[in-house]
């Protein structure tokens, strides 16, 4: 059975279990999520591939809420935040100094990767948090890595490797022309003992996941973002020799969670006092949704319904 080119995440195992992977790819969502904002290109790219991150990293999680990916730094894109619904719901933002980013190495074009290495380039020092919140009734997870290395596959890689003991190889690539879109393939070695593994020795392990490494390096972008391409073929291209299986596809979609009642919620835990000092030349206060650019306008009226007993 063929699935949709874009816009999911495709779960697979490599030798019976012994590894296994996501494959993220984003078409349609990742131009509904930057075709709002003018992000320059390589701005645009690091934001893309964070998207990707986000859903292949959450593509390995059960979880009932929201996953999150936060990078911030103190480098020309001070901030990249993407995060994923349990139910398939991506959106994202980056901030940025403009003319930072033009005076970065290939900042105002779209090289290969987003400005070459866009860690130390565009993010500069900092950090990388996974967050996964599943509601007041269950403790927030959150891990934190250092932005060091030359991309965030490798600050992801360096996450799972030193915080969860668990062996792990990302590939993330992205392109504007004709139209945004980006992809993410990861793979990690199952530890002995889980659930469906196959009973291997240390040694068999170690060659399974060498053999996996080795066939994943020889992906390239154009295959990852290949919409004539399956992605079941691409994975099984990759994979068949080693004996690979593949599990249903997880549909993606761009849409944002904010509303007018969330805003006066937050609106609400600012003193009445303060808002004039929100308030425009029109004498509205406007408070626009960063995801999505949705802007909520509040006049007096509308006030006066948030902060009534």
């Amino acid at each position: 059975m063929s699935l949709p080119a874009g816009d999911l995440i495709l779960p697979f195992q490599v030798g019976g279990g012994a590894v296994r992977g996501r494959l993220v790819r984003l078409d349609a969502a990742l131009d509904g999520i930057l075709g709002g904002h003018a992000y320059p290109p390589a701005v645009g790219a690091l934001l893309a591939e964070t998207l990707a991150l986000a859903a292949v990293l959450a593509g390995a999680l059960k979880y009932e809420g929201v996953f999150t990916l936060q990078a911030q730094g103190d480098g020309p894109v001070t901030l990249v935040v993407a995060d994923v619904t349990s139910a398939g719901a991506l959106r994202g933002y980056a901030r940025f100094d403009a003319e930072a980013v033009a005076a970065a190495p290939a900042g105002d074009k779209m090289p290969a990767a987003p400005a070459g290495d866009p860690v130390p380039t565009l993010l500069g020092k900092g950090h990388l948090a996974f967050t996964v919140d599943q509601g007041l009734k269950v403790d927030r997870y959150q891990g934190i890595v250092a932005l060091e290395g030359a991309t965030l596959a490798d600050c992801a890689r360096t996450y799972f490797t030193q915080s969860e003991q668990l062996d792990t190889d990302i590939v993330l690539v992205s392109r504007v022309d004709p139209k945004w879109a980006a992809a993410a393939l990861m793979i990690q070695r199952m530890p002995g003992g889980q659930p469906g593994a196959p009973i291997l020795t240390a040694d068999e392990s170690q060659e399974a996941w060498r053999t996996a490494r080795a066939l994943l390096g020889s992906v390239t972008a154009a295959e990852m973002l290949d919409s004539a391409l399956a992605p079941e073929a691409l994975v099984d291209r990759l994979f068949r020799l080693e004996g690979v299986t593949v599990w249903a596809a997880k549909p993606l979609e761009a849409r944002c969670r904010c509303s007018g009642q969330a805003v006066a919620r937050m609106l609400r835990g600012i003193p009445r006092a303060e808002i004039a000092g929100l308030k425009d030349e029109s004498g509205r206060v406007v408070i626009t949704c960063e995801f999505c650019r949705t802007a909520y306008t509040f006049g007096d009226d509308e006030l006066e319904r948030v902060y009534a007993p």
